[in-house]
């Protein structure tokens, strides 16, 4: 089983001064499986979440954790 990373470059964060809108990439978490598409399932099943918050999965980037 492999540690993946999965980010997103949607949304955005709210800097300390909340009238700037600060552009970044969102962590969404890790997940374990076999391969991308297999951590991507396991981290959309163990965190319901992200896809009520809106989160289009055809938009992760998703890096394997060595």
């Amino acid at each position: 089983m492999n540690e993946y990373i999965i980010y997103t470059l949607e949304g955005y964060t709210i800097a300390p001064n909340e009238s700037i809108e600060v552009e970044n990439c969102q962590v969404l978490g890790f997940a374990n499986g076999s391969n991308i598409d297999e951590a991507v399932k396991n981290l959309l099943k163990d965190n319901p979440w992200i896809t009520k918050a809106g989160y289009d999965a055809s938009g992760f980037i998703t890096k394997q954790v060595l």
